[in-house]
């Protein structure tokens, strides 16, 4: 899962036109997947959702005084998670978009930036995107994609989420007087007519977003109606055809006033691995910093890995302050695994004062997707089915072939019509990135570029030289030349 999949579109303002094609390499040619066989709820043959955080990221413009768009900036260059847009972020690998919506007063839902960066993105809507995402699906019509929502907001704040509104249910499903959610054509114990509409009461909010997904013509399903099913009907869920289009995919969130997530989210503030923090000797004095780009020091990478594993392996639990997979499974249909940096006051501090470093540089320096790619391959997880990567453009589709290949999950045979899955596989290529922070690219730019002064200097002086011809510069002493 793109983890914060909209700051894909701050800053590198690349969105895809709609004319234009794009090349998915391997991800095009995947194969499809088994309506019997694949359990979501069940690791044996669940499928491995790979999620992009923050997607709405790579579309932004900001407003406000000097000062406030200055310091709105740099926490958004900071905080960007993604690289490029959802339909560049799919061809890297991934399958599963998360998504924070904001409404504003002017009716338009664009997206926010998590709560401790709290950073309005303006440009980018949620229409856009869904153009983007669509697009890909018909590029690439045998994937499925899911959007997740959570951390709904609305520019006047609580009071505009807290209201319901009686709205009209959309046609690809209706619910039942049990309070259980069925597909319309499916839905033969109702009493409603060809030609009557349903309605029903719905949050303001999640009624706004309804309306937004029915213009796009892409399904929008609250979290019960994904519990206990197979990925094939899932993609029953999630076919676009049925609405005009091409491909699957499907929105998904709890339909509460807040969009909130439809899996355990593995997200303990007490526990959380920073990139950045503080070692304090025994009478709490702060002695050093510790970084998980410091190649030497290991153990920020080690705290990680123990976080992401306990998320994974844990006794299960509905316990939200506790690690591990869900117990509830129709509950919480789905386990996320956060295999990122997380973001506290103090790494922020940390990473923008002393490291000159940004989420992004975090992720590329400490390899961190990479460590997160070997355990996958190690088959390290036991239980697992939707993971969030920051980055997911720095091996995305090395995970995602991972996950897609994992024994218990591949469909794909070889020529001697046996399975081949796992560690059987080849481990994918792994790039290691050796970009250096924003601040000593600026640096090395301004150093390259008075060497270039220097030596330009240097040539024009010695063409000027030339052009006097040759010059006797031998000095005279006593008559004598030396």
């Amino acid at each position: 899962m793109a983890h914060d999949a909209a700051t894909g579109y701050l800053v590198t303002k690349n969105k895809k036109n709609k004319g234009d094609s794009y090349s998915s390499n391997a991800i095009s040619d995947s194969v499809e997947y088994g309506d019997e066989s694949w359990e979501l709820q069940d690791d044996a043959a669940a499928e491995n959702w790979e999620e992009d955080h923050d997607d709405a990221m790579n579309y932004h413009d900001y407003q406000g005084s000097t000062w406030d768009t200055f310091s709105t900036n740099l926490l958004a260059v900071y905080g960007k998670t993604q690289v490029g847009s959802v339909y560049q972020q799919l061809n890297d690998g991934a399958r599963a978009l998360d998504l924070r919506p904001r409404i504003y007063n002017n009716g338009t839902v664009g997206f926010h930036h998590g709560s401790l960066i709290n950073i309005p993105l303006t440009t980018i809507t949620l229409a856009g995107l869904l153009e983007d995402a669509k697009q890909w699906c018909n590029d690439n019509p045998k994937e499925l994609v899911i959007i997740f929502h959570h951390e709904l907001t609305h520019e006047a704040g609580y009071n505009a989420l807290s209201s319901e509104v009686y709205t009209e249910i959309d046609d690809f499903y209706v619910t039942g007087d049990d309070g259980v959610v069925y597909d319309e054509d499916e839905n033969d114990s109702q009493d409603n007519d060809d030609d009557q509409t349903s309605y029903s009461y719905f949050y303001s909010g999640i009624a706004k977003l309804k309306g937004v997904y029915r213009e796009q013509g892409v399904p929008y399903y609250p979290c019960e109606k994904l519990s206990g099913i197979t990925v094939g009907e899932a993609m029953q869920l999630a076919d676009l055809s049925k609405l005009g289009g091409k491909g699957y995919l499907l929105a998904v969130d709890r339909h509460d006033m807040y969009g909130s997530f439809c899996g355990k989210a593995n997200w303990i503030s007490d526990e959380l691995v920073t990139c950045h923090s503080k070692n304090d000797d025994r009478e709490g004095n702060s002695q050093r910093y510790q970084m998980c780009t410091d190649r030497k020091n290991t153990g920020k990478l080690s705290a990680l890995r123990d976080y992401v594993l306990q998320s994974s392996n844990n006794d299960a639990t509905d316990d939200a302050d506790e690690l591990g997979p869900p117990a509830d499974e129709y509950y919480y249909p789905f386990n996320q695994i956060q295999g990122f940096w997380q973001v506290d006051s103090t790494s922020v501090k940390i990473g923008v004062k002393h490291a000159a470093s940004t989420l992004l540089d975090d992720n590329r320096r400490s390899n961190v997707n990479a460590e997160m790619v070997q355990l996958a391959y190690n088959q390290q997880f036991k239980k697992i089915n939707l993971f969030s990567m920051d980055n997911v453009a720095l091996n995305g589709n090395a995970m995602f072939s991972v996950l897609r290949n994992g024994c218990g999950q591949s469909v794909i045979k070889d020529d001697d019509e046996y399975f081949t899955c796992g560690k059987n596989l080849v481990m994918p290529h792994m790039n290691v990135s050796q970009r250096l922070p924003i601040f000593w690219n600026i640096i090395l730019i301004v150093v390259y570029s008075s060497l270039f002064i220097m030596v330009s200097v240097m040539l024009i002086q010695a063409f000027g030289l030339r052009e006097h011809g040759l010059q006797d510069h031998r000095l005279e002493c006593n008559g004598v030349l030396i």
